[in-house]
C-alpha cells in the first residue's frame, strides 16, 4: 500500500488493500501531464513566433516618399496679401488725426462712471498662449512655467447672442499656475469649434443692457472661479459698422473688471480685423493691447512668409506710434506652415515637425536671411508639392530686439508647444548678438528631442522613431540681424500618415467586439445601408464568438487586430505587445482563414501620441508589418453621451478626419446602434461616400487582409487546437462563476430565510438521567476544567461522565483521578492508544443510561447548556441534537477568524438546516444522541474519520430526525497557529470526503428530501467542488490583471464576498454580536481559500491513493477561559 496501515485497521472508506489504484492513476497522471506540458510549450511558443504577414510595400515605405524639391525664394517676388495694410492703417490713422478736433476727446465710452485702466507693472510681461487638448503645450508650459509671467489658456467663448458662453477649462493649467505663481489670463473669444460668430458679440454690444450685464457677470463668475488675474480678448470678424456698441460694452466690461481687481487685456490681430476698435477711446480703459504679429500669410491664403521683417517692423511701429509702449504686448510667433501646392488650406505645423519633414525629404539646407528674415523650404510627398514656411529662434530674436527698442510692456509666445525650444535660451541674449560661447552652442546645435512630429496626411501611420541632431550657423548681417543656415536638419521621433483619401470619403470602425448583442445589430444596420466596415477584434472576445468573426469577414467588411485583452499597451512590457498581437492575429487566422495587417492600439486611439512610450507599441506592431490605424472622429460613444450627441459630435469633427471610430462592445452599446443610422444617412446626405479602409489607402482588402497558403501548417495546428482548448477551460471558468454566483446567491437567500423562520423550543422540564462520553488523548492541560464545567451543571436529571483515556502519554489519567476521587459521578477507562473512534465506541458501550452526550475533552460548557441540550429528547420522536460550539479562545487573529467562521458556517446553517431537517453533523464537540438511535444507525462506524457526521447522516437514513439547539452553548479550543489549522482542516476534509462518498446514495434522493437536495449537495458543492477549482479561478484572476479582464471577473469576486459580508452580518445579529466583526470575513476569505483548497486537494490526493489518515493531535494551550 502506499502507506502503512496499523495492523488490525478496519478497511475504511477509499482504502485500497491491494494497493494497486494509485500506482495506475500515476502512471496516467504523468502520460497526461507531460503530453499537457509539451502541448502547453508548442502553443506558447506559436505565441511568441509572429505570424508572417505583408501590408503592401507603398504602404510601409511612406518615409521613402519624402523628397527634396528646388524652388528658388518666392518672397522677393510677391508680397503676401496682408503685408501692405500696416501701410494703409497708418494712413487712415494720420488722416483721422487730422479730421480730429483737438476739444473732441471724450473721457468715457460709456453711460458709466469712467474708471481708468489699472496701474501696471513696468516688469517685462511674458505671457504665453496655452492650446486645450495638445499634450505639448502643457509639456512645454510645465518645462519652462518659471521663464514667463502669465499664461492665456483657451477658456471661454461666446455661443449665441444672449452673453451665454461655452467653457472648456483645463484644470491641469489652473493648478500648474497657482504652484507656479504665473497670472491666469483665460481667453475669451467668439470661435466655436473652427467658425468665428460675430453675431454673437454683436447681439451683446448692441443689445439691452440686460444682455450685456448677464454676459459681464457670466465672464466674472468663471474668473472668480478660476482666480485669474483677469482675460483676454479676442474677438474676429466684427462688423465696423458696430465700432462705438463695442466700444461701449468693452468700456463697461473693464469697469466691471477693475471693480473685481482684475484686468481686461485685448487681442489686436493686423488687418481688417481691427477695424472694429478705437484705440484713443479705449486706451483708458483696456490694460493691455496684445498685438498678434505673426501669420502675414495666413493658412488659407498661397504660401509665403508669416512673419516678414519689414511687416513686423512696418505693424509693430504704426500700432506703438503715439501709444503707451508699455501697454503694448507683441505676440511673437513660433510654428510653421505646410502648404500643399495649389492647396486650399495649409496645416499648422510644430517646429519639430518643419524639422522632421526636412530632415525625411534630404533637405539641404534652409536660411533666415534678408529680405525676409523667414526660413522655408519646399519638398515632395509622393509626387505632391509642399512649401514650408516656419519661424524659429533666429526670427524671434531678431523680432524680441525691436520690440524691446520700442520699450514695449512685454512679449507673448504663440504658441506653447509648436515653438524651436531654443526660444528660452534666447529670452536674455544681448541685443547686438554678441552671444557667448555656450549661449552660441544652445542656439545652434538643433537637439533631436523626444517630441513626436507628424509628416502627411490621414489617420493611417507608420513609425520612425529614429532621433539625431541638426545644426544651424548663426551670423550678423551687414544690417545688423541675425541669420542662420541650417546645414543638418535634426530628426524626431516621426509618426508618417496616410490613407486621407477623398474629402468625401469617409471610414467607420468598430473597437472591443465582437459582442453577441450588438455586433449583429451593426451588421444588420450596415447590410441594409450597403455600407462596409472595419471592425478592430479583441482576441478574448473573437474566442468566445467565433460564429460572429466570420460573418464580419463573409460580409464583406474588414478585421482588425485591436490586441486580445484590451490592455494599456503604453504600460505593458514588449514582450507582452508581442503576445497580445500574435495571439490575436494567430486566432483570427485560425477563425477566417486569412490574415490582417491593421492594427488599432486600445486607449491610444488618438492622432497624436504624446509620449514615446505611446510609440512603443506602434513600432513593434510596424516591425511586424501592421499599418497602424488611428483615427480624428472619435464622438466618445462608449461614454454614453446619448444619441443625438454622438451624431452631433461626428457632425462638429468630420472636418478633421476621415475615419470614424465607434464601438461595438465593452458595455451598453444601444445608443450607437440608435445613432448609427443617422450617421449613414448624414454622411451620405453631404455626399459622403463610406468606403471601407482599404479604398482610403488605395489598395485592396486582399492586400490588408491576406488569405493564409493552401493547406494548414503545423503551426497552425498547434494554435488552432491550443486556442480551442483555451476557449473550452475559459467557457468552463466563466460558466462556472456564472453558476456558482447564482447558486450562491440562491443558497443565501434560502439559509437567510429559513435562520429567520428558525425559532427554538420552549424549555422543558426534562430531567432523564444522561452519560456523558469523553475520549482523551494527551488531555493533560484541558481536562480538569471541562469536567469541573460538566459537573456544574445545573441539569437535575442523573449525570455520570465518562472519560476514555485513549492511551495518553501524560498526565491525563491522573487528573481525570483526581477529579474522579471527589465526585463519584465521573469515571475513568484507560485503554491502548486505538484512536477517537474505538475509544467512543467503548464509551458509549461502558455508558448506562439511554442518553449519550459527546464532548471533546477541551470543551467548557455552561451550567445552562446540559439542560438545554436534552430538552428536545422530551419529543421521543428526536434522535439527535446538535449544541452550539463557540471558539473560547480568541488571543490570535487565527482564532478570531474561525469564530466568525463557527457563528456564520456551522451554526447559522443549522439554524436554517433544522427548519427542513437536515442537519448533516451533529458536532463532536457538543452533541446528544439516544443510544437506542445509535444503535439502530448500525453505531459509531471505523472506517471514516469524521465519525460525528457519519453517524449524523445514518440516522438520517433510519428516519430519526435531529435538531439545533442555540442556547446550548459549548465553548471550545480552536488552533492559533494557520499550520495547526491547516492540519486540523485537512482531517475535516478528509473525513467529510469519505461521508459523503460512503453516504453518495442519498444525494438528489427524494427519499431524503431537503437532505439529499439542498444540505448534502450544498456540501459536495460549496466545500468540496467550489474550494477545489478556487485556485484555478483565483489564478484565472491573477492573470487577467495585467490583460484588463479583471473588469469582467470583478462582479463575480464582488458578489461573493457581498454574500459572505450578509451572511456574516446576520449571523452576528442572531447570534448577539458585534455585526463589526462581520467585516472579518474579506481578510479570513484571502486566508482561508488557498488553505482550505490545499486540504481539500490533498485530501483528495490521499482518497485516490487509499491512503491511511490518522486522526492526528491539536497541541492543546489550555487557553478557553473559564466561564459561567
Amino acid at each position: 500500500m502506499p502507506e502503512d496501515v496499523p495492523p488490525g485497521l478496519t478497511p475504511f472508506v477509499f482504502s485500497d488493500p491491494l494497493g494497486k489504484r494509485w500506482p495506475r492513476l500515476r502512471i496516467l497522471l504523468l502520460i497526461t501531464g507531460v503530453l499537457v506540458f509539451l502541448g502547453t510549450v508548442l502553443f506558447v511558443e506559436t505565441l511568441f513566433i509572429a505570424p508572417r504577414m505583408t501590408a503592401p510595400f507603398s504602404l510601409r515605405q511612406l518615409k521613402g516618399q519624402l523628397k527634396s524639391l528646388q524652388t528658388q525664394n518666392p518672397a522677393g517676388q510677391r508680397s503676401a496679401p496682408n503685408s501692405l495694410l500696416w501701410q494703409k492703417f497708418e494712413a487712415t490713422k494720420q488722416a483721422a488725426k487730422k479730421l480730429a478736433a483737438p476739444a473732441a476727446v471724450t473721457g468715457s465710452p460709456t453711460a458709466t462712471p469712467a474708471r481708468a485702466r489699472r496701474q501696471v507693472s513696468e516688469n517685462e510681461v511674458r505671457l504665453a498662449f496655452y492650446t486645450n487638448g495638445d499634450p505639448y503645450s502643457y509639456s512645454s508650459l510645465e518645462q519652462h512655467a518659471s521663464q514667463i509671467t502669465h499664461v492665456c489658456p483657451e477658456w471661454m467663448s461666446m455661443v449665441n447672442g444672449v452673453g451665454d458662453l461655452q467653457i472648456d477649462a483645463d484644470a491641469r493649467v489652473l493648478k500648474l499656475s497657482q504652484n507656479k505663481g504665473i497670472a491666469l489670463m483665460p481667453l475669451l473669444t467668439n470661435l466655436v469649434g473652427d467658425t468665428w460668430q460675430p453675431e454673437a458679440v454683436e447681439n451683446v454690444a448692441h443689445g439691452p443692457p440686460e444682455r450685456q450685464e448677464k454676459f459681464i457677470a457670466n465672464v466674472l463668475v468663471v474668473l472668480r472661479n478660476a482666480k485669474a488675474a483677469g482675460v483676454v480678448v479676442d474677438w474676429e470678424q466684427l462688423d465696423p459698422t458696430y465700432k462705438k456698441d463695442f466700444t461701449d460694452l468693452l468700456g463697461k466690461f473693464a469697469n466691471a473688471l477693475h471693480r473685481d481687481g482684475r484686468q481686461l487685456w485685448l487681442i489686436v490681430s493686423p488687418g481688417q480685423e481691427i477695424d472694429y476698435i478705437d484705440f484713443d477711446e479705449l486706451s483708458p480703459y483696456i490694460d493691455r493691447f496684445v498685438a498678434m504679429l505673426f501669420d502675414e500669410t495666413s493658412d488659407v491664403d498661397a504660401s509665403g512668409p508669416l512673419a516678414s521683417r519689414m511687416w513686423f517692423e512696418g505693424w509693430l511701429h504704426v500700432l506703438m506710434e503715439d501709444s503707451d509702449p508699455g501697454q503694448w504686448i507683441i505676440a511673437l510667433g513660433s510654428y510653421g506652415y505646410d502648404w500643399v501646392i495649389g492647396g486650399k488650406k495649409a496645416e499648422l505645423i510644430s517646429f519639430p515637425e518643419a524639422m522632421s519633414r526636412a530632415s525625411s525629404a534630404e533637405i539641404e539646407s534652409a536660411e533666415v536671411s534678408a529680405p525676409g528674415y523667414n526660413a522655408y523650404f519646399y519638398y515632395e510627398d509622393n509626387d505632391v508639392e509642399h512649401a514650408v514656411w516656419f519661424l524659429d529662434v533666429v526670427t524671434f530674436l531678431n523680432e524680441l530686439r525691436e520690440v524691446r527698442k520700442q520699450k514695449a510692456g512685454g512679449i507673448a509666445l504663440y504658441r506653447l508647444g509648436t515653438e524651436d525650444s531654443a526660444i528660452w535660451d534666447a529670452l536674455s541674449t544681448p541685443s547686438d548678438f554678441k552671444f557667448a560661447p555656450s549661449t552660441r552652442s544652445l542656439l545652434e546645435v538643433l537637439h533631436g528631442t523626444d517630441t513626436i512630429a507628424d509628416v502627411g496626411d490621414g489617420e493611417i501611420v507608420t513609425v520612425d522613431e529614429s532621433r539625431a541632431d541638426g545644426m544651424r550657423s548663426l551670423t550678423v548681417d551687414k544690417d545688423g540681424y541675425l541669420n542662420a543656415t541650417y546645414t543638418k536638419f535634426p530628426e524626431f521621433p516621426t509618426l508618417y500618415h496616410q490613407g486621407a483619401g477623398d474629402a468625401h470619403e469617409v471610414a467607420l470602425t468598430f473597437d472591443d467586439g465582437p459582442d453577441p448583442e450588438w455586433t449583429p445589430k451593426i451588421l444588420d444596420i450596415l447590410k441594409a445601408a450597403k455600407v462596409k466596415a472595419a471592425f478592430f477584434l479583441v482576441g478574448v472576445n473573437a474566442e468566445r464568438y467565433p460564429n460572429l468573426v466570420r460573418r464580419i469577414v463573409d460580409e464583406g467588411h474588414e478585421i482588425g487586430n485591436h490586441t486580445y485583452y484590451h490592455p494599456n499597451l503604453a504600460l505593458c512590457w514588449p514582450e507582452h505587445v508581442r503576445l497580445e498581437l500574435n495571439a490575436t492575429q494567430l486566432l483570427i487566422q485560425t477563425l477566417t482563414g486569412r490574415g490582417t495587417t491593421l492594427f488599432r492600439p486600445p486607449y491610444a486611439a488618438d492622432t497624436q501620441p504624446a509620449r514615446l512610450a505611446d510609440l512603443m507599441p506602434l513600432q513593434i506592431a510596424q516591425d511586424q508589418n501592421y499599418l497602424v490605424v488611428l483615427e480624428n472622429i472619435d464622438p466618445q460613444d462608449w461614454a454614453r453621451p446619448g444619441a443625438d450627441v454622438i451624431l452631433q459630435r461626428i457632425k462638429q469633427q468630420r472636418h478633421d478626419g476621415n475615419i470614424i471610430l465607434l464601438h461595438d462592445a465593452g458595455g451598453d452599446r444601444s445608443q450607437t446602434v440608435e445613432a448609427l443610422p443617422r450617421i449613414i444617412e448624414y454622411l451620405q446626405a453631404r455626399n459622403d461616400t463610406i468606403v471601407p479602409l482599404s479604398k482610403l489607402l488605395n489598395t485592396t482588402r486582399d492586400a490588408l487582409m491576406p488569405l493564409l497558403p493552401g493547406g494548414q501548417t503545423m503551426s497552425h495546428y498547434i494554435s488552432s487546437t491550443g486556442f480551442r482548448v483555451v476557449h473550452a477551460v475559459e467557457e468552463f471558468l466563466w460558466a462556472f462563476m456564472i453558476v456558482a454566483t447564482a447558486l450562491v446567491l440562491v443558497r443565501t437567500l434560502i439559509v437567510i430565510y429559513l435562520a429567520y423562520r428558525f425559532r427554538s423550543s420552549p424549555p422543558a422540564d426534562f430531567a432523564e438521567p444522561v452519560s456523558v462520553v469523553i475520549a482523551a488523548y494527551n488531555e493533560g492541560k484541558v481536562i480538569d476544567a471541562t469536567l469541573q464545567s460538566l459537573l456544574k451543571t445545573d441539569y437535575q436529571g442523573e449525570l455520570e461522565v465518562v472519560v476514555i483515556d485513549d492511551g495518553s502519554r501524560d498526565d491525563t489519567a491522573v487528573e481525570v483521578e483526581k477529579v474522579a476521587a471527589t465526585d463519584g459521578r465521573v469515571r475513568l477507562i484507560r485503554q491502548q492508544n486505538r484512536g477517537k473512534a474505538r475509544a467512543l465506541q467503548r464509551g458509549v458501550a461502558a455508558a448506562r443510561n439511554e442518553l449519550i452526550v459527546f464532548i471533546d475533552a477541551d470543551t467548557h460548557c455552561q451550567r445552562q447548556t446540559l439542560p438545554r441540550l436534552l430538552a428536545p429528547f422530551i419529543d421521543p420522536n428526536i434522535g439527535g441534537v446538535s449544541g452550539h460550539a463557540k471558539v473560547g479562545n480568541l488571543r490570535s487573529f487565527i482564532a478570531r477568524c474561525q469564530s466568525l467562521e463557527y457563528t456564520v458556517g456551522f451554526n447559522l446553517d443549522r439554524r436554517a438546516y433544522t427548519r427542513w431537517n437536515c442537519i448533516t453533523v451533529l458536532p463532536g464537540a457538543i452533541s446528544a444522541v439516544r443510544k437506542q438511535a445509535i444503535d439502530r444507525a448500525g453505531g459509531l462506524s471505523l472506517d471514516t474519520l469524521a465519525e460525528d457526521t457519519d453517524l449524523t447522516l445514518s440516522l438520517h437514513k433510519q428516519r430519526l430526525p435531529t435538531v439545533y439547539v442555540p442556547g446550548a452553548v459549548a465553548w471550545t479550543e480552536a488552533p492559533e497557529t494557520v499550520r495547526a489549522l491547516s492540519r486540523q482542516r485537512f482531517r475535516w476534509a478528509y473525513g467529510t470526503l469519505q461521508c459523503l462518498w460512503k453516504h453518495r446514495d442519498m444525494v438528489f434522493n427524494w427519499k431524503y428530501r431537503a437532505l439529499g437536495w439542498f444540505s448534502l449537495p450544498s456540501i459536495w458543492f460549496f466545500q468540496i467542488i467550489l474550494v477545489a477549482i478556487t485556485p484555478a479561478v483565483d489564478l484565472f484572476l491573477i492573470l487577467s490583471l495585467p490583460f484588463g479582464a479583471w473588469r469582467d471577473l470583478l462582479p463575480f469576486v464582488i458578489v461573493f464576498l457581498a454574500t459572505d459580508v450578509i451572511l456574516a452580518t446576520l449571523a452576528c445579529i442572531l447570534e448577539h454580536e458585534n455585526v463589526l466583526h462581520a467585516w472579518r470575513i474579506i481578510p479570513m476569505r484571502l486566508i482561508y481559500r488557498p488553505m482550505l483548497s490545499y486540504c481539500v486537494w490533498k485530501a483528495i490526493l490521499r482518497g485516490v491513493k487509499g491512503a491511511w489518515v490518522s486522526w492526528g493531535k491539536l497541541e492543546r494551550t489550555a487557553s478557553v477561559p473559564v466561564r459561567a
